[in-house]
């Protein structure tokens, strides 16, 4: 495989060291970040509505 993925596959993982017991790889904290954004997005996003006839007359549905 040659190209930019595998150049960047190659190389050394960096870890950031908050304290004595907490040290993450940065590639592991990018994709943690990205998982919570996504997460948050799908639960901010209101659900498609379903719009029927019966209830814009006031009767429920069946």
């Amino acid at each position: 495989m040659t190209g930019f993925f595998s150049e960047f596959m190659n190389l050394n993982a960096v870890y950031l060291k908050a304290n004595s017991w907490l040290s993450i790889s940065v590639s592991n904290l990018v994709v943690i970040i990205s998982m919570l954004v996504i997460f948050f997005i799908a639960i901010s996003i209101p659900f498609p509505k379903d719009h029927h006839e019966s209830s814009k007359n006031g009767r429920g549905q069946k």
